[in-house]
């Protein structure tokens, strides 16, 4: 057993000082919250050191970081990915593919698939995030036209077990098979890299997508007579991934979005590709040369092509344009990806949950990270990405 005792810990929407926390590292769960007193005396205890005791961060939307991808094809990149992501709080993480051709598409879910149920030292892999091959030419962003491909349910069938969530385009779905397939074998449906029509995005709603995939890019721009799939995303009841790093979406815009889908139903995350954390330079993304300068990442015509942000970079960010307190902003950054994926016993501090937990200083720095329990990140001892 292990207490976690001198925190403000965050639980639900407000924080509690002066209790503990009591955590069962064989089953890796939060066993209680209360008076340490009443806790096992021969347990471990950490010293929360004054921070905020949060919820760890999820991410379900990231390519790489730390000079590794997801379309690399191995569990060595992908346990580096993890070990990376830790020191910017994210304890669960869904890896994130491009459109590329087929065989190196299946080479990276074989790679997702081949670390789910490890315990490694960083944050857990919770399923793939497919994005493409089955977007818009006319929205591909920084995915490669070369091999788009038709929606295709055969495909979500075979792969079910490593898929969490599939971003596609609803107006390439002819009859709405793809969207049926995903439904039926539990994949969150995202609609992203898309000229959906208002009424098409809706429709999709109805038939059971629960996402919208970067929200403002990889679309049509909003239009009041042809509101889109903007317009839809901002109309309906589902969830909507933001990437609040001033880049991709105007800062203002992180104002105007809480405001239209509130505190339940927007994601931050991070979109971030090889070169997150690595400075400027020249990296890889789906077999593209992508340049990253300062807060941008770009392809050789300026296209946007992912980020190099970090979840907890975002969620000061939102704060800062918002002036939401950190015991309701982190909900954007654990919560609601977690609702998003129906994990129920992530994103929460509570007895019976997982035991991933961020401590942050006053500023909203990363101080320590443990998923499950364990340690995985402590700033005294690495600041950043881990040595490949």
């Amino acid at each position: 057993m292990k207490i976690i005792r001198g925190g403000r810990i965050v639980a639900g929407r407000t924080w509690i000082e002066g209790k503990a926390l009591l955590v069962d590292e064989a089953s890796e769960r939060l066993v209680a919250l209360g008076d340490e007193t009443a806790f096992p005396r021969d347990a471990e205890v950490v010293d929360g050191g004054g921070h905020w005791i949060v919820p760890g961060f999820i991410d379900v939307h990231v390519h790489g970081a730390c000079g590794v991808d997801t379309m690399d094809g191995n569990s060595s990149s992908l346990e580096a990915i993890a070990e990376g992501l830790a020191a910017h709080g994210v304890t669960a993480f869904c890896p994130t593919t491009m459109t590329m051709d087929e065989g190196h598409i299946v080479a990276a879910l074989d790679g997702v698939r081949s670390v789910l149920s490890r315990r490694g030292r960083g944050a857990r892999v919770l399923g793939a995030h497919l994005e493409g091959p089955y977007i818009s030419r006319r929205r591909l962003g920084a995915q490669d036209g070369t091999f788009l491909r038709r929606p295709d349910p055969d495909f979500v069938a075979a792969h079910g077990d490593v898929l969490r969530l599939v971003t596609f385009a609803p107006e390439e779905d002819e009859g709405g098979r793809f969207l049926a397939a995903l439904r039926d074998e539990g994949i969150v449906a995202s609609l992203g890299h898309s000229v959906a029509t208002y009424e098409q995005a809706m429709e999709a709603f109805r038939q059971g997508a629960r996402s919208v995939t970067h929200l403002f890019n990889g679309m049509e721009p909003f239009h009041h007579r042809a509101p889109g799939l903007v317009g839809a995303a901002l109309d309906g009841d589902v969830f909507c991934e933001l990437i609040a790093d001033g880049v991709h979406s105007h800062r203002a815009l992180f104002r105007l979005v809480l405001k239209l889908k509130g505190l339940d139903r927007l994601v931050l995350v991070s979109d971030a590709m090889r070169g997150a954390c690595l400075g400027e330079g020249e990296w890889d993304l789906g077999g593209q040369r992508v340049h990253v300068d300062g807060s941008a990442a770009t392809l050789r015509d300026g296209t946007l092509a992912g980020s190099v942000l970090t979840l907890d970079r975002a969620l000061r960010n939102v704060a800062a344009e918002t002036g939401l307190p950190l015991w309701e902003a982190v909900r954007l950054v654990s919560t609601n990806a977690a609702a998003l994926l129906g994990e129920r016993d992530r994103g929460r501090i509570e007895p019976g949950c997982r035991a991933d937990l961020v401590f942050l200083d006053e500023a909203w720095q990363v101080k320590k990270t443990f998923v499950g329990g364990k340690e995985v990140f402590d700033s005294h001892a690495r600041r950043d990405c881990p040595r490949l």
